[in-house]
């Protein structure tokens, strides 16, 4: 005879009822599961409390809160008593075998940092110098190193397995001017080339925080690949007679100032000079298609030195900028220029380069004096198209006090030097020269590179030709020097790079 099922529960019929929907509604029960995530998802921060919280489901409800813990050690039983509202609860609990509790000093301060304000080290190059020596050149925290007494050491990694380490020394060329960040030239000079051998290897550099030798950055400055090493490179004969190192291109510059200063300076050094640009925001579409047939040509290299914007030093890091530059091309030239875009090298009393640089050979660098020049005085010439004429043809008043300092520019016999700065260096082996203002000199157009509109805003009679003219107090006479050389650049820039096609830029 068939036994018949026992009739099921309440309890069972309704589980039955809840699988059947389950089984046959899984789409519900899928959306029924996410919608509980969702929402205990989203209780933080308030779950934390209730489920912290919660009491036994025999606990009565109670308006009070207050909890007070009692612990009583008897013998080897630790009795802990609390009470939450009315109610007490007590649990017998084995003592473990557990060392004991260290309290916190209430004065003993956490301090808890997010983020870096400054780094040890931030390298933008590393560089041979020769056959035993290698420059890194970076940034650093200034307060580590105007407060504290960082350090560094020099090991040479060999790929034959060998290793070998020098005492490094580190110079602060930009003599104090860094903001947050501060220029630092980390020099490795070793008894011997530790790459004698040719089969490469990596220069580590490790930099210290303090005096204290265990607290320290290791890194990789510069990695030579086998066979790489060329020792005829140090010495002369270099590629170039003269190379120029330009400081950091910031601000809304002029495209036509721009190809003006670069036609000059390509007639004035010659076919054996090369011109090294940084692009730390300045350099426009426009600025660039004025630079852009020189780099073609050869005659041009073009660095993109934005991300600097990251690092807060002085001026568009322009310290750091031109140490690269020297370092990166330390055996490029005979000598190495450092001014800016706005300032035209000049050779008074029919010098020639050639004759003045060969007359300064026993000197490792020389300073050169500017002529100031206005950057808005023209003079009152109906006869001038002033618009369709280059900017040192129509500039022609120069600021004419006397016994004053004035910022200087200078040239550098690379080789010799281990750092520099914007007006000059003071980490050369040799000497300098300052009295040259009778061989050579530069015009400084201040601040007429990011005029994008005409420049001759004021005018000035004719008779200013011949006579001292004032004008906000201050003393201008008339100098002609650079215009008498204004048709030969425009001939030739024509025959060196064709005609060439300005738009500016507002």
């Amino acid at each position: 005879m068939r036994k018949e099922a026992p009739s099921p529960s309440a309890s069972t019929a309704t589980a039955n009822k809840l699988y059947v929907f389950f089984e046959t509604k899984p789409l519900v029960a899928t959306l029924l599961a996410l919608t509980l995530v969702f929402l205990v998802w989203n209780l933080p921060p308030y779950y934390q409390n209730l489920l912290s919280t919660t009491r036994p489901c025999s606990a009565p409800i109670t308006t009070t809160t207050t909890t007070i813990t009692t612990v009583t050690s008897l013998n080897n039983n630790t009795v802990i008593t609390a009470s939450v509202g009315n109610v007490s609860y007590s649990v017998a609990e084995q003592k473990l075998s557990k060392p004991p509790v260290v309290a916190v000093d209430p004065n003993k301060r956490v301090f808890r940092s997010y983020g870096n304000a400054a780094a040890l080290f931030v390298q933008m190059g590393a560089y041979r110098g020769g056959p035993r020596t290698f420059a890194v050149v970076g940034l650093a925290s200034k307060p580590i190193h105007v407060f504290g007494r960082p350090w560094y050491k020099c090991e040479w990694i060999s790929n034959n397995g060998s290793s070998t380490r020098a005492k490094a020394y580190k110079m602060l060329p930009d003599w104090g001017y860094g903001r947050v960040y501060t220029v630092v030239v980390v020099n490795c000079t070793f008894a011997e080339n530790p790459n004698s051998d040719n089969t490469g290897g990596k220069l580590m550099i490790n930099a210290y925080y303090s005096e204290n030798p265990r607290k320290f950055e290791k890194f990789t400055a510069l990695e030579e690949a086998p066979g790489v090493y060329n020792e005829s490179k140090y010495q002369p004969p270099y590629q170039y007679e003269y190379l120029y190192c330009g400081s950091s291109l910031y601000g809304n510059l002029s495209a036509s100032r721009m190809r003006e200063w670069m036609a000059y300076h390509a007639w004035f050094f010659g076919p054996s000079s090369h011109f090294v640009f940084h692009d730390a925001g300045g350099v426009s579409p426009e600025v660039r298609a004025v630079l852009e047939p020189w780099i073609r040509a050869g005659r041009a290299t073009l660095q993109d030195i934005r991300d600097q914007a990251a690092f807060d030093g002085y001026y568009y890091n322009q310290f750091l900028v031109v140490n690269d530059c020297l370092h990166r091309h330390r055996h490029a030239a005979n000598w190495t220029f450092f001014f800016d875009v706005d300032e035209y090298i000049y050779l008074p009393a029919g010098n020639t380069l050639e004759s003045v640089l060969h007359e300064f050979s026993d000197y490792t660098q020389f300073t050169i004096e500017q002529n100031p020049m206005s950057s808005m005085l023209c003079l009152n010439d109906s006869t001038q198209n002033y618009p369709r004429q280059w900017g040192f043809e129509k500039l022609l008043f120069k600021e004419s006090r006397t016994g004053i300092r004035r910022d200087r520019k200078y040239a550098i016999q690379a080789s010799k030097a281990f750092a520099t700065g914007v007006h000059m260096s003071e980490n050369v082996i040799g000497k300098t020269l300052h009295k040259t203002e009778t061989k050579i000199r530069y015009y400084h157009y201040h601040s007429s590179i990011t005029v994008h509109e005409e420049l001759c805003r004021e005018f000035l009679p004719e008779s200013a030709k011949n006579n001292v003219s004032w004008y906000k107090k201050l003393p201008y006479v008339y100098d002609d020097n650079m215009k008498k050389l204004v048709n030969t650049i425009k001939e030739f820039e024509h025959q060196t790079i064709g005609d060439v096609a300005v738009y500016e830029h507002s």
